[in-house]
């Protein structure tokens, strides 16, 4: 809702006034609102009651607009922009409200509800300490030099909105505790699955308010900050040893008293788990659609009389196919584990499930390195993937020099059977095509009960005499 032009933006948030406010009614101009749209800055010393009821009303309708996303900046939804504050509230003949930078002066330094981000980040700071190290985690060291770029810092004469931010973070938790949550890996997010579930919110009114990756770290803030969700830092991704990334971590639900959620090294390596088996499905949906684009070229070719280009595509999708096999076994050894982790009810039982793993992971990929340390083994296994990523570059070079155990005679003959296939009448592939269809039960049915009902039955009364013939018999 925060991606559109200040026309568009001025448009939707006054017919979201007119709709709720009968003071901002687009056909009639109340009293109340000559009094709201003018300089009452002088009502501060003369009638201090007047400027005070003119400030809260303000208040109310500035916290309630960004709330329900009507009063956001262009990038932000937990933000307001002083410096257009004003032009979003413009309205035809009546022009711009002349106020409402002390009423923005008033939200920041006496009910607290517009704060800047670095004094947000002060109040609410991350303790995202590295149990194993003393040194500054690479969360702490990027709020102490200038690279920002992971975490945006937004302009000077933007405000946090923190009413809002702890409105959204009660929907967050609402949200993810109302779920079934099978097991402790429900709760663990990286910072990308955080944003994916929760980046989108349904406020009150029905109203939906889409989060950017600031909006997101504000939130993150305050949910750690009150709330006990972790934050952890410097987490070996799949297949690239130098990046990292951040895991997020829900305490387990407790009424009683406030749990503080605890992340452990098994959370990193669960983590790291997800984010291998999310890779491995991008990459097996690229493979299948490389080789079905190498099918149609082989296909082509043929049509072109082209044979020798047409027998090497045919390779190199037979090559696909054989990276994709190996893919797909990775794959299923690594939901594997998860699935073991999942059911396991405790430590020794998650060892357990990571030394299974380890070990057939091991054997797919031919590691014949031995470690001591099953976490370590573990991790090992995870970065010798760096194949997978090499072969989703789709790197020619490595597609060409892998052997597929089929000579060219091998697929010209195949070659042969794709045309013949192709050459086929299109009633002939149908019906090959219906053989692997599911059968429609009713349908058989129906035609079962025909066929029964065609058959010619003897005459019921030479029919029971036959049986009782029998059975005098």
């Amino acid at each position: 809702m925060n991606s559109n032009s200040l026309t568009e933006r001025i448009t939707r948030l006054q017919d979201h006034l007119s709709s709720q406010y009968v003071d901002f009614d687009r056909e009639t101009t109340t009293d109340r609102l000559q009094s709201l749209y003018s300089d009452f800055s002088k009502l501060k010393i003369l009638n201090p009651y007047g400027y005070d009821a003119n400030v809260n009303y303000w208040r109310a309708v500035i916290l309630d607009c960004n709330l329900h996303g009507y009063l956001t900046t262009k990038d932000y939804s937990c933000f307001i922009d002083k410096d257009e504050l004003a032009d979003l509230f413009y309205r035809p003949k009546k022009g711009k409200p002349l106020s409402l930078s002390h009423v923005v002066e008033d939200m920041t330094e006496k009910t607290h509800d517009l704060i800047t981000q670095k004094e947000y980040e002060k109040r609410y700071p991350i303790q995202a300490t590295n149990p194993s190290s003393k040194k500054l985690t690479w969360l702490q060291w990027i709020y102490h030099t200038p690279y920002r770029w992971l975490i945006p810092e937004a302009s000077a004469h933007l405000y946090i909105v923190l009413p809002t931010v702890q409105e959204y973070a009660k929907i967050i938790l609402q949200r993810h505790y109302s779920k079934p949550l099978c097991s402790s890996l429900d709760n663990l997010f990286t910072f990308l699955e955080f944003r994916e579930e929760y980046g989108t919110l349904t406020c009150h009114q029905e109203t939906i308010v889409q989060l950017s990756s600031l909006d997101v770290w504000v939130i993150l803030r305050y949910l750690h900050h009150c709330y006990g969700v972790a934050i952890a830092d410097a987490v070996k991704m799949f297949g690239a040893a130098t990046s990292s990334s951040t895991v997020i971590k829900f305490p387990d639900r407790n009424e009683a008293v406030k749990v503080t959620a605890r992340i452990t090294d098994n959370d990193k390596a669960i983590i790291n788990l997800k984010t291998a088996c999310s890779t491995l499905h991008k990459q097996v949906d690229e493979l299948q659609s490389k080789s079905e684009e190498f099918l149609k070229l082989t296909r082509e070719y043929n049509e072109k009389n082209q044979k020798l280009q047409a027998v090497y595509m045919l390779r190199k999708k037979k090559q696909i196919e054989g990276i994709l096999d190996r893919r797909f076994k990775t794959l299923e050894t690594m939901e594997t584990i998860l699935l073991k982790i999942e059911t396991s009810q405790n430590d020794l039982q998650v060892v357990e499930a990571f030394n299974m793993g380890a070990n057939t992971l091991r054997s797919l990929l031919s590691e014949k390195d031995t470690v001591e340390q099953t976490m370590d083994k573990l991790q090992d296994t995870l970065e010798d993937q760096k194949q997978v990523e090499e072969a989703m570059t789709i790197g020619n070079e490595e597609i060409s020099n892998q052997t597929i155990g089929m000579t060219n005679e091998d697929l010209e003959n195949e070659l042969d059977s794709l045309v013949t296939a192709d050459k086929q009448p299109p009633s002939t592939r149908d019906t090959v095509a219906n053989l692997t269809q599911p059968i429609d039960t009713e349908s058989e049915l129906l035609r079962l009960q025909n066929v029964l009902s065609s058959l010619n039955h003897p005459p019921s009364g030479s029919y029971q005499r036959k049986i009782k013939t029998k059975e005098l018999a």
